[in-house]
């Protein structure tokens, strides 16, 4: 979830369990979400950028008999992971989620919060190597920081993430820390409609967005054709997806 020790230019990892709440108001509806994307019953999950683990701590609580690999590149945070009495059994490995990673199928890859560290062209990499990684109906499940669509939006969000920020009881070193890393970084951001389109054009079958909130988002991309026969096997009851997503041939619904 990070570059280095420090989390976003403001939090090293003793911190970021306490604090990553305030500046991210969401990330309890984010990480909710993430969860109920999961596949059913996959046998194996890798997380990109698991920092502490707090997310891979409910991945193991959703699939008690799933192996789960973390990767990070702050052995401060695997530090903090590891020493998780829930999270006995995970794999840790310390590295850049841009270098190889173990040769296994999975079922589902996931990342929160991570992705915008890196640059967009990285990000595509990423997006590449995760559709050749995942079983077939496997999915990537990337929740991230975007881009506002225009300036006017790009203001209207941060009034209301500041106001979140301190309601959340972050510090006003803090809040400015967080609006000075994104006044840094936010040109280097894509929209999330770049991002699921992105999805779709690198082969996965639907790319959809079951969830926004002011700059953080999900997309999640369907490797094959996630159709209403599957809901039915997957879940006992009919159903199709609906919201906003994409196909593989650029049509939606």
């Amino acid at each position: 979830m990070t570059e280095t020790h420090e989390v976003h230019g403001v939090m090293e990892a003793e911190e970021y369990d306490r604090l990553i709440r305030a500046i991210v108001p969401s990330q309890p509806l984010l990480l909710a979400t993430i969860i109920d994307y999961l596949p059913p019953h996959p046998r194996r999950v890798l997380e990109l950028g698991c920092g502490t683990g707090i997310l891979t701590a409910m991945i193991r609580q959703e699939c008690p008999d799933a192996e789960i690999t973390g990767i990070d590149l702050s052995p401060e945070m695997l530090k903090a992971a590891a020493a998780k009495p829930d999270l006995t059994g995970v794999e840790f490995l310390e590295q850049d989620l841009r270098d190889a990673w173990p040769t296994d199928r999975y079922d589902a890859i996931v990342t929160s919060l991570c992705l915008h560290h890196v640059p967009q062209d990285d990000r595509t990499v990423v997006a590449r190597r995760a559709l050749q990684a995942l079983s077939p109906g496997g999915r990537l499940i990337c929740g991230d920081i975007f881009r506002a669509e225009d300036d006017w939006e790009e203001q209207v969000q941060r009034e209301i993430w500041c106001r979140g920020m301190k309601r959340g009881g972050a510090s006003d070193d803090v809040i400015r820390g967080m609006i000075a890393q994104r006044d840094k970084h936010s040109p280097e951001f894509t929209s999330v409609s770049w991002f699921r389109d992105m999805l779709v054009e690198l082969g996965f079958g639907r790319a959809v967005v079951p969830f926004t909130s002011g700059f953080v988002a999900l997309v999640v991309g369907f490797a094959g054709e996630f159709h209403e026969g599957l809901i039915r096997e997957n879940t006992g009851f009919p159903g199709r997806v609906y919201g906003t997503d994409k196909k593989h041939d650029g049509s939606g619904d």
